[in-house]
């Protein structure tokens, strides 16, 4: 039995083992740290006690051991058979038989545990449950870096207490920057001290192409990493900087001063406007701003990720208070900078993760489908909006489109089990949308799938007539489903009607289905409220904005019909995420 650990284990990657092991269908997941003489799991799923107390095992069960030493994944379909690991004690005592784990890695890129699935029979690992699991092992790995970086951020800060005056009340001011999530969020909060702190006139980041990449080559001189590539202003949209604008993208070399102190990885200061324009005849331009002006290499832990520029109003020399002040300033920028790098990482990982999610549409004759999801902009965060497709054994098909309350790893956790349990059981049982609804609730309690959602649950099938389709759906408080006619007129087809409860609240409620025949050339959409919702604004306006702009590019196909909607309702940077699905009804073929 493995010993009992004298402090608490921290929990809070059981997000992840819980995603892992639902969606690989393994009764084990597991995120694992692995240390001199044990394995520590920090989230895991499905283990069963004490271990599920104890949270670790000794080296000798460990199979994640493997995966830190080769610094790569570990793939096993039956370790029974496998000459290195078939004596592993943990086949014996726990009744491992298949295992596949990805490498975790802390802030500075070492690989410290895995993100693994565990199975007790053997388990043939499909192209998509590696790729899965490898975006969850970025993702978690993201995190983590994250987390060390905080605690290094509240180390230095401690630090500084021994600063000056000056450098204290910067302390103060920079906690602006501990809260920053994007690019532009830093370049805002870090403009805004510079200028109310060092009194500057200006101050702006230009970030080096792909700095995330350069975090790889940090065992490189300046000169070879990424020598081709190039700085880019980040822009602070709050302000106006023209001449900054005008040099948005530099090169890394001599040419200019920014690029020059990322080369030499070392600050350059120009007591004037004139001195840097002796050094550089060739950028003078009308549009220059101030006078003294320095150039300093944002690096946290000798990874440069571009130069911080700052223009003063006057001539000055910088006094060592000044130096230091601006260091102080120059660090915490660039540590920022890095996290919102991360933040960046973290996010595309996710959202990988939740596009997986998300089913591939049935190809029919008759039916022409298409379907987008968008995730919101401004958030690290996937949601736990959904939307399916189901050709049925006897010729009808199912659509499904819903939102679990939330916008998490757990809702979107939660919205992996609700589509994999209702495509099941509309498959399976091919009854009634309403009765399909019902037995999802009740699903969801006997199987202890703790969330709430709405929900649209849809069958379509022939209408007696080539040109004649049948509609049945039951609604779990969601917006109302759109049908667009082939002239282009619009009509919400349970507007008048009160939905029905979302699911996860009453699971033994009885459920209405509604029923309606459609006429080929017709097209129908299912969407989740953030195509329509606006913050202040009365839902019915969100509804009479959608089916203005629907029946508007009524001619088009699904496809573009639903980029040039999405283009219109919720531009490049929606809100909140969205889902929407589209099916045009064609004239029927006879077989």
């Amino acid at each position: 039995m493995a010993r009992q650990q004298t402090a608490e284990v921290d929990t809070s990657f059981d997000r992840y083992a819980r995603m892992v092991r639902n969606a690989l269908d393994t009764p084990v997941a597991l995120v694992t740290l692995i240390e001199e003489s044990r394995q520590v799991f920090v989230g895991a799923a499905g283990l069963d006690e004490p271990v599920a107390s104890t949270r670790e095992t000794p080296l000798s069960h460990s199979f994640c051991q493997y995966v830190v030493s080769d610094e790569s994944p570990l793939i096993v379909r039956d370790l029974r058979e496998d000459d290195r690991l078939k004596d592993n004690p943990a086949i014996l005592d726990f009744g491992v038989v298949a295992y596949a784990g990805f490498p975790i890695k802390d802030q500075h890129g070492t690989v410290i545990g895995s993100l693994c699935a565990l199975d007790t029979s053997p388990h043939e690992w499909s192209d998509q449950d590696i790729e899965l699991l490898e975006d969850m092992a970025s993702a978690c790995s993201t995190e983590l870096s994250e987390r060390a970086l905080r605690l290094d951020a509240a180390e230095r800060a401690w630090h500084a207490h021994g600063l000056t005056d000056r450098s204290r009340v910067l302390l103060a001011l920079s906690e602006g920057l501990s809260t920053t999530a994007t690019l532009e969020d830093v370049a805002t909060a870090m403009e805004d001290i510079a200028v109310d702190i060092l009194g500057c006139l200006k101050g702006g980041i230009w970030l080096r192409h792909d700095p995330l990449k350069q975090r790889h080559a940090a065992d490189l001189p300046l000169t070879e990493q990424e020598s081709a590539g190039g700085l880019t202003f980040i822009t602070n949209p709050d302000a106006e900087w023209t001449a900054a604008a005008n040099f948005g993208s530099l090169a890394i070399d001599d040419g200019n001063p920014a690029g020059a102190a990322l080369v030499h990885d070392a600050p350059i200061f120009y007591r004037s406007r004139a001195e840097q324009n002796a050094d550089y005849p060739h950028l003078v331009n009308p549009g220059q701003l101030g006078e003294a002006r320095a150039f300093l290499p944002l690096g946290v832990r000798g990874h440069v990720y571009g130069v911080l520029v700052l223009v003063w109003p006057d001539e000055r020399e910088m006094s060592e208070e000044d130096r230091v002040t601006i260091a102080a300033l120059t660090a915490y920028t660039a540590q920022a900078v890095e996290r919102a790098l991360l933040y960046q990482d973290r996010l595309d990982a996710l959202v990988i993760l939740q596009s997986s999610l998300l089913p591939r549409l049935p190809e029919q004759d008759d039916l022409d489908m298409a379907a987008r999801y968008r995730p919101a902009a401004t958030r690290d965060q996937v949601g736990g909006d959904w939307y399916d497709a189901v050709l049925m054994h006897g010729g009808a098909t199912s659509l499904m489109i819903g939102d679990v309350v939330g916008h998490d790893m757990d809702a979107a956790a939660v919205m992996g089990q609700l589509r994999t349990m209702l495509r099941t059981i509309a498959w399976a049982g091919d009854n009634s949308p309403a009765r399909n609804v019902e037995r999802l609730d009740q699903a969801m309690r006997d199987l202890d799938v703790d969330g709430m959602a709405s929900l649209v649950k849809a069958r379509i099938q022939p209408g007696g007539s080539p040109d004649l389709w049948v509609l049945s759906w039951t609604n779990a408080g969601h917006p109302p489903p759109l049908l667009i006619t082939a002239d282009g007129s619009t009509e919400l087809l349970d507007a008048d009607l009160e939905a029905d409860l979302m699911i996860g609240i009453a699971p033994d409620i009885r459920r209405t289905d509604h029923r309606t025949v459609i006429e080929a050339g017709s097209m129908l959409l299912l969407y989740t409220d953030g195509l329509i919702e606006r913050r202040g604004e009365d839902l019915t306006a969100g509804l009479d904005r959608l089916c203005k702009v629907a029946g508007q590019h009524h001619d088009l196909p699904p496809a573009k019909f639903l980029d040039a909607l999405l283009g219109e309702l919720v531009g490049a940077r929606p809100s909140d995420d969205v889902a929407v699905l589209a099916v045009l009804f064609k004239t029927q073929t006879s077989d």
